[in-house]
């Protein structure tokens, strides 16, 4: 798996978050993604703090709520990609670990 697959599936994923927490938004059952005191739709998607309340309705709104959903893929990216980066050393670590040590 290279560079781009994996900020592809981030920038994707990030994606369809956001389409998810609009879609409940729009239905007015955002209410679903509490959890005890726990708000999931800022833990999933952080950028939608930036989301106002004609965020579907008027121009501004509208660019706010494209500009959100564009730094949750960014976020989305950069986790990705940095998980990648942490498997791909620890991988590496292993692997030079095993040849360190001498068969009998």
């Amino acid at each position: 798996m290279g560079n781009r697959l994996v900020l592809w599936i981030g920038a994707v994923v990030g994606f369809c978050v956001s389409l998810a927490v609009l879609a409940l938004l729009w239905f007015g059952v955002a209410g679903v993604l509490n959890v005890g005191r726990a708000d999931l739709m800022y833990i999933f998607w952080p950028s939608s703090l930036m989301l106002t309340v004609g965020w579907r309705s008027t121009a501004p709104g509208i660019a706010t709520t494209f500009m959100s959903v564009a730094l949750n893929c960014l976020l989305y990216m950069a986790v990705a990609y940095g998980l990648y980066r942490i498997v791909l050393v620890v991988n590496l670590t292993n692997r030079c670990a095993r040849k360190a040590v001498p068969r009998q």
